[in-house]
């Protein structure tokens, strides 16, 4: 019975800590997404300051250095979310592997 139990509970983890993983490679998507627009936008605007026939050069080069730095961070979370998502998968890969040491282990009683 105990043993019933145990196999229950651990299903009980595993079906939860699937159902996270599914969500985090939703909300990964996402996050693209925003990132992907977000950058559309800037480049949208570098269009404009570029076509624009201004007065104030000084202005115009601090827009441009703002948007380029906006860029650049974008680019950093992007990098950011490609890490975490490796990261998950080697813990994925790792408890999978202690997974199938467990259910040996278990054969072996």
């Amino acid at each position: 019975m105990k043993n019933d139990d145990t196999n229950k509970e651990e299903e009980k983890y595993l079906q939860t800590k699937e159902s996270i993983i599914n969500n985090l490679h939703d909300q990964k998507e996402i996050e693209k997404k925003y990132l992907k627009t977000a950058g559309s936008l800037l480049d949208y605007w570098i269009k404009e300051l570029r076509s624009a026939d201004t007065q104030n050069k000084k202005r115009h080069n601090q827009l441009l250095e703002l948007i380029h730095r906006e860029r650049s961070n974008i680019k950093k979370i992007g990098e950011d979310i490609d890490r975490t998502n490796i990261m998950i998968d080697r813990t994925e890969q790792s408890l999978e592997r202690i997974r199938q040491m467990i259910n040996s282990f278990r054969n072996e009683r």
